[in-house]
């Protein structure tokens, strides 16, 4: 019996005392296996473009029927294009893995110019109810908020967007919430630059007070990227944005149990701002009493030292076995550790228009606060350090791994340098066994601390390169993951980089996974015969920049089973190819990234081509991204549906003539030039096809005072059919001609 009690007391013992992790995101096991030693290499690989890269001129002289903007994040294996449909003759847009609405197409060109690749691409990825209820809360919503909300959508996952949990009037409610706080708080203000009626490269951002190192005022104004990133957007690190029962205990696994439609749900910014609780102070009422932002000289009561008093008096530092993520959740409870006191400050500093952001060293389980005035300020109110960054190092005696930032969107940026005295350089170069470089591989750091334990991961970017900035005097393994294989080849198991880094030194690793990387197939076809040339596809493309693209490392939308990305955009061009194929080969170059192509283009950074469309079948024309292994491509250009220039002429309406109109058009059989005149007159009616060619006559026609209607069954004058395409009425009268174009469909 006393062993039983003795057992029972231990277990007791290690789950009461053992020691609380600071950090709330999801734990990352670490397997402590290598494998394998590494040794560093004096320089890395030099890639070449494996499919060739080809271009031609675009015909010019032909008349656009349509034009699709290549205004796109191109993901990777994804394509984006235009469909010919032989039956109607006509085109329609085609994408891999979506394609945009006309009302989304209006939903993006209502946004400003800098956000619409963005906006598009996100657009694209939906359900088709999900983009049209997003694109509707676009083309709804009146200035100042348009591009707050355009923002959001923009930068929000697909994953999250296409939930339940993703609400329009969230998005309208925040967006109102930044501009209503601003009028109150005397510190800051908003500035417009242009409008969504004006069109173009309009932004917002904001403009606050602060006193420099001497004391004297200061006005700021904060770079957009920032103002958009760190105070517009909804989502702070890993949380879902959502409204949130306050009084609901959240999962631990899920964290998305208290997510609640208002009222009973709260949203962060507005509800940390006006709450009200007991003898607690009230930070709406805090805030207004401060005439700065942060103040250099540490004199008077700025915005960040009240906000620092304010959360020192909400919260107490313990937790107990509820860890949320959601702010509005946390000051409920007004307890925790330093991962709840990271996201309360973000979302405070936030909605007091203050940029801010998380750090966190995952290795050494901490996390704080920075803050951004005319740079990023090191911040941890809990424990009332502002502007110290070396406090860890020098004060606490910590030895960082890797120290990264956390964008809204998961990207994770080192800052390792700013909080360590003494950095290495860790560069690694991912190929495969034949290698190629692989762009997008992730790369998993891991320190030696007593173990192997998860320091950092970064994807590579189209020169299969990730960069590390590390801690020295530490111990660092790695491991690759990619799509089409591992390395080590173990799973969790590691390779060994470097032990007792050295402060200044640069330490570069050539990792091979020990697979081929799929590489698309392409056989290339001349171009089918085209005897009449009517139809065309032209394309004029070019790109921009591409974007290091990875999966997001803690995200609550997780819990849907989803994984969402992250895009962190280089401006170097990517390549990518044009392709033209037949309906079977597209069905294999999307599923296999095997096919037959008839015109082609790239893999190129930019380039210019047609394709002369025979009539008898479907062809697809598109942008293709299958050379990349993850990394998205920014595109830009135009793709244009054209049919050939003609000798017909639009000319001036006759003076008898008051009305004319030809229905139906588009036709199939049959279709009828009306006309209304305002007295009789005689006149020459023929169809002309795109040539100028007169196919169908009408000679001496007497055209009476009113209404008459001429009919015309899609033949010849042999009585022959003529084939689908674009003709025109002309009517020819002793005083001058007119011309109306009409489209027939078979």
């Amino acid at each position: 019996m006393k062993r039983h009690f003795f057992i029972l007391f231990v277990l007791i013992g290690t789950i009461l005392f053992a020691a609380e992790r600071g950090l709330t995101v999801k734990e990352i096991e670490v397997s402590e296996e290598v494998t394998s030693i590494s040794q560093p290499v004096p320089s890395l690989l030099q890639e070449e473009s494996i499919m060739k890269t080809d271009t031609d001129s675009a015909s010019k002289n032909w008349e656009t029927l349509q034009e699709l903007n290549l205004n796109f994040r191109l993901p990777a294996k994804g394509q984006y294009g235009l469909q010919f449909m032989n039956f109607s003759q006509s085109v329609q847009p085609f994408g891999f893995p979506g394609c945009l609405s006309e009302t989304a197409f209006q939903a993006v060109n209502k946004a400003p110019l800098w956000l619409q690749t963005e906006l598009a691409s996100v657009l694209a990825e939906l359900e088709a109810d999900k983009q049209t209820l997003w694109s509707n809360l676009i083309l709804s919503t009146q200035d100042p908020y348009v591009d707050e909300i355009c923002f959001c959508i923009a930068y929000s996952s697909p994953q999250y967007l296409n939930s339940a949990f993703a609400l329009p009037e969230l998005f309208t409610e925040n967006a109102q919430l930044i501009y209503s706080i601003a009028l109150e708080l005397p510190y800051v203000e908003i500035i417009d630059t242009g409008t969504a009626i004006s069109g173009g490269d309009y932004y917002s951002t904001t403009r606050y007070w602060k006193k420099d190192n001497s004391g004297q005022m200061q006005q700021i104004t904060v770079p957009k990227e920032l103002y958009y990133w760190y105070i517009v957007h909804l989502k702070l690190t890993d949380e879902i944005p959502a409204y949130i029962n306050p009084l609901v205990i959240e999962n631990n696994n899920t964290h998305n149990n208290n997510i609640a439609p208002p009222p009973t749900g709260k949203f962060w910014r507005g509800y940390l701002y006006n709450l009200q609780e007991g003898d607690y102070p009230v930070l709406r009422d805090t805030l207004m009493q401060c005439a700065t932002l942060f103040n250099r000289d540490g004199i008077g009561n700025d915005a960040i030292r009240t906000i620092q008093w304010w959360i020192n008096q909400q919260m107490s530092f313990t937790s107990n076995n509820e860890r949320p993520h959601q702010p509005v959740r946390i000051i409920t409870k007004h307890i925790g550790r330093c991962g709840e006191y990271a996201d309360l400050t973000s979302a405070v500093a936030r909605l007091a228009l203050i940029p801010c952001t998380s750090i966190l060293s995952y290795s050494l389980d901490h996390t704080w606060n920075e803050f951004w005035d005319e740079n990023w300020v090191a911040w941890e109110p809990v424990n009332g350090y502002i502007n110290n960054p070396l406090v860890y190092e020098n004060g606490w005696g910590t030895v960082f791994g890797s120290v990264f930032e956390i964008r809204p969107d998961g990207l994770l940026t080192p800052v390792t340098d700013s909080y360590s005295e003494g950095v290495s350089t860790i560069v690694i170069q991912v190929t495969d066994s034949n290698q190629h470089t692989v762009d997008g591989a992730r790369v998993v750091l891991a320190v030696w601390i007593n173990s192997n334990r998860f320091d950092c991961d970064q994807y590579t970017d189209n020169n299969g390169i990730a960069t590390f900035v590390v801690g020295d005097n530490r111990n660092y393994r790695a491991r690759v993951e990619t799509n089409f294989g591992l390395f080590p080849e173990i799973a969790g198991t590691y390779t060994q980089l470097i032990d007792n880094s050295v402060a200044g030194e640069t330490y570069q690793y050539i990792l091979t996974v020990p697979a081929e990387m799929p590489v698309p197939t392409l056989e290339e076809l001349p171009p089918p015969t085209d005897p009449v040339q009517d139809y065309q596809f032209s394309v004029n493309y070019y790109s921009d920049g591409y974007y290091i693209t990875g999966f997001t490392l803690w995200d609550d939308i997780y819990s849907l089973g989803v994984r969402p990305l992250h895009y962190k955009y280089i401006q170097t061009p990517g390549e990518l190819s044009f392709m033209v194929m037949d309906s079977d080969n597209i069905l294999f170059w999307q599923i296999d990234n095997f096919g037959s192509g008839y015109s082609h283009s790239g893999p190129a950074a930019e380039g210019t081509i047609a394709f002369s469309i025979p009539l008898g079948s479907d062809w697809y024309a598109f942008m293709d991204n299958s050379l990349h292994h993850r990394n998205a491509v920014k595109l830009n250009g135009e793709l244009l549906f054209q049919h050939t220039g003609t000798n017909v002429q639009e000319e001036t309406i006759p003076d008898a003539l008051l009305k004319h109109s030809s229905y139906p058009n588009p036709f199939n059989k049959t279709t009828c030039l009306s006309l209304k005149a305002d007295k009789d007159f005689e006149a020459d009616i023929s169809v002309l096809n795109l040539k100028g060619q007169v196919v169908k006559s009408w000679q001496n026609s007497y055209i009476k005072q009113g209404n008459s209607d001429i009919f015309w069954n899609g033949k010849d004058n042999n009585g022959l059919d003529v084939s689908s395409g674009v003709y025109f009425w002309k009517v020819y009268t002793k005083e001058n001609t007119f011309t109306a174009k009409i489209l027939l469909l078979k």
